[in-house]
C-alpha cells in the first residue's frame, strides 16, 4: 500500500507573522520578576532588551539587601545618568569632582516605580565611602539630591510612591522640569515630611512650597499619605497652620489610607485636620495615628466616614473616655483595631472602644495585655480571626493570654515576644493554638530546637510560618521544622532570617529537603533566593 503524499501548505511555508510591539510588551510585562528568568531575554533583540530593563529597574533597592558592593555599582550607574546641571551641583562649592563615567546605554532611572529616601541615602553613602577616605555630610546631600532630581526628571509616569521632606529639595527649577502635566501622577503613595510650617509668609524655603504645590496639583489619586511632623529640638513649632496639609486632603479622589506621626501639640489644627476627611468619607478605610498627642483635639469629624473600618494607635498621649465617646453611633463599623506602645493608663480606653465596636472587629492588635484588656476582648470580640499581640517578660499573664488565644477561631496569630529563654513559652503557645490557626507569625531573639519541638506539639495544621528570628537557627532547628512540615501537605511558606554568609552542605541538604514539602522557602535579609539583579544586568554599565 503506497503511502499517499503529503501536500505542504502554503500557508506553512510564510514567515510567523510577528506580534505588534505593544502587544509583546504586555506579554513581556506579565512576566515573573524572577531574574534568572528575565536575565535570558536580555539579548533577543533590542526590543526585548528595552523591555525586560523596565521590569528589572523598577525596584533596585529593593534587590540589592544592604550589599556595600551592589549599593556602590547601583549609585556609580545613576551617577553616570545624570544630565550637566546635577553634576554641576554636586561639584561646584564643594571642592569635589565626580569620576569620570560612561554614560549608560539606558536612562535606567526612567523605570523607576519605587524608593524611599532612607535607601537612597544608605546606597549613596556606600559608594562615597568606597570613592573618598574622608566623610563630607554636605558632598553625600549634594549627590542625595541631584539623585532625586534625575528620578523626577527621568521618570515617564511610572513612579507609584515618592517622599517630600521640607528643606531638603534643592532650588531645582521644578516648573521646567515638569511641564508635561501628566507626570508624577501615577502616584499612589506621598510621605510628606516637614519640620516647619508652609505658609507665603512662613518661615521656609521657596523651593520647598513650589514642588510641594506641584505635588498638590499632580497627585490627585493617592491611596495612602503620610504626614510625619519633624521638629525642633524643643519639640516645639515656630508657627503652624493646617492650610497646606488640608488642602493635600482635599484635592484627593480616592484617599484609603491616612497616617499622622510625631504630632506633638496644635491640638486644634489636628481637629481641622480630621474635620477635612469629610472629604474622603466614602473613600477612607484606614487611620494611623503615631506618637501624636490628642489633648485639645476632637474626633467627632472620624463619624462621618461612611467606609473607615481601621484605627491604629501606636505610642500615642492625651486620648480620652470623652474621644471614645464622641465616636459612638457613627458611620462605620471597625474591622481593624491596634494599640501599641500605650501604658496601662489607657486600659480603660481601650476597653471602652472595644465595647463601641468589638462585635465588628476582625483584626485586633495590642500591647496592653492586663487582666481587663484579655477579659473585655474575650467578651465583646468573638469574631476575631487576625491577633497580633506584643508580650513582654510577664509569665504571670502567659496561662490567661493562652487560654483567650485557645478559644479564638483564629486563622492569623502574630506574636512579638521580649524574652530570652522560650523554651516555657513555646510549650504553653504549642499546647493552645487554636484548630483553626493557617498563618503563625512569631518574632523572638532565640529559638532553640527543644522550643521548635515545643511549639510543634499541637500537630495544629499550618500553611504558612514566618519567623523573624535574631539569631541564626542552627541545624537541629532546620532539622525539627524539617520534619513538621513534611507531614502537612497544604503548607505553603517558610520564612526565617539568616545571618550567614556561606552554607553549609549539611544545612542546603535540610533546606532542599525542605522545599520538595514547601512551595516557598524565604531566608530573608543575609541570603537572596533568586539571582540578583546587578550581576549580570547590562554588566558593562556596572564597571568602573
Amino acid at each position: 500500500m503506497s503511502v499517499p503524499s503529503i501536500q505542504i501548505s502554503s500557508i506553512s511555508k510564510k514567515s510567523i507573522i510577528p506580534l505588534p510591539e505593544d502587544c509583546t510588551y504586555e506579554i513581556i510585562q506579565q512576566l515573573p520578576e524572577d531574574t534568572s528568568i528575565l536575565h535570558k531575554f536580555l539579548f533577543v533583540n533590542r526590543f526585548w532588551c528595552k523591555c525586560i530593563i523596565s521590569i528589572l529597574w523598577k525596584i533596585p533597592f529593593n534587590k540589592i539587601n544592604e550589599n556595600k558592593i551592589k549599593q556602590t555599582r547601583l549609585i556609580h550607574t545613576y551617577l553616570g545618568c545624570l544630565d550637566e546641571e546635577e553634576k554641576n551641583y554636586i561639584e561646584k562649592d564643594n571642592l569635589f569632582n565626580l569620576p569620570l563615567i560612561k554614560k549608560p546605554f539606558f536612562n535606567y532611572a526612567r523605570y523607576l516605580v519605587r524608593f524611599t529616601i532612607s535607601e537612597l541615602d544608605s546606597s549613596v553613602r556606600a559608594w562615597y565611602d568606597n570613592y573618598m577616605e574622608l566623610k563630607y555630610e554636605r558632598i553625600i546631600k549634594c549627590i542625595m539630591n541631584s539623585i532625586y532630581h534625575l528620578f523626577i526628571r527621568s521618570n515617564n509616569n511610572h513612579l507609584v510612591s515618592l517622599e517630600f521632606k521640607k528643606d531638603w529639595i534643592h532650588s531645582w527649577s521644578w516648573e521646567k522640569v515638569l511641564q508635561d502635566n501628566i507626570k508624577l501622577s501615577s502616584i499612589k503613595k506621598l510621605n510628606i515630611e516637614l519640620h516647619e510650617d508652609l505658609e507665603e509668609d512662613g518661615d521656609y524655603i521657596l523651593s520647598d512650597l513650589k514642588f510641594y504645590n506641584i505635588l498638590l496639583s499632580r497627585c490627585n489619586y493617592l491611596q495612602s499619605l503620610k504626614i510625619y511632623f519633624k521638629t525642633h529640638s524643643k519639640n516645639y513649632f515656630k508657627y503652624f497652620s493646617s492650610n497646606q496639609i488640608i488642602k493635600m486632603i482635599q484635592v484627593q479622589k480616592n484617599l484609603q489610607i491616612l497616617n499622622i506621626s510625631n504630632f506633638y501639640q496644635y491640638g486644634l489644627e489636628l481637629t481641622k485636620i480630621i474635620s477635612s476627611l469629610s472629604s474622603q468619607i466614602n473613600s477612607l478605610k484606614e487611620l494611623q495615628f503615631i506618637e501624636v498627642n490628642f489633648t485639645n483635639c476632637s474626633l467627632i469629624g472620624l463619624k462621618i466616614c461612611l467606609n473607615l473600618d481601621s484605627l491604629s494607635f501606636t505610642s500615642c498621649n492625651g486620648l480620652t473616655i470623652d474621644h471614645i465617646n464622641s465616636l459612638s453611633n457613627s458611620s462605620f463599623k471597625l474591622k481593624s483595631l491596634y494599640f501599641y506602645d500605650q501604658t496601662t493608663i489607657y486600659q480603660n480606653i481601650i476597653t471602652k472602644i472595644l465595647s463601641l465596636f468589638g462585635n465588628s472587629l476582625t483584626k485586633f492588635g495590642t500591647s496592653l495585655l492586663t487582666d481587663f484588656v484579655i477579659e473585655t476582648t474575650s467578651i465583646r470580640c468573638s469574631n476575631i480571626k487576625y491577633l497580633s499581640i506584643i508580650i513582654e517578660n510577664d509569665d504571670l499573664l502567659h496561662h490567661k493570654i493562652f487560654h483567650w488565644i485557645y478559644n479564638l477561631e483564629l486563622l492569623e496569630l502574630d506574636i512579638t515576644i521580649y524574652i530570652r529563654d522560650t523554651y516555657e513559652f513555646f510549650k504553653l503557645l504549642g499546647k493552645n493554638l487554636p484548630i483553626t490557626l493557617k498563618i503563625l507569625k512569631l518574632s523572638c531573639h532565640y529559638i532553640s530546637h527543644n522550643s521548635l519541638r515545643n511549639l510543634f506539639s499541637s500537630r495544629v495544621n499550618l500553611e504558612r510560618l514566618i519567623f523573624r528570628n535574631s539569631y541564626e537557627f542552627t541545624y537541629d532547628c532546620l532539622m525539627v521544622i524539617y520534619e513538621y512540615i513534611r507531614y502537612y501537605e497544604n503548607f505553603k511558606e517558610l520564612t526565617f532570617k539568616t545571618y550567614k554568609k556561606e552554607w553549609s552542605l549539611r544545612d542546603l541538604k535540610v533546606l532542599k529537603e525542605i522545599k520538595k514539602y514547601c512551595p516557598l522557602v524565604n531566608c530573608e535579609f543575609g541570603i537572596s533566593t533568586v539571582e540578583e539583579m546587578l550581576d549580570e544586568c547590562i554588566l558593562e554599565d556596572f564597571l568602573f
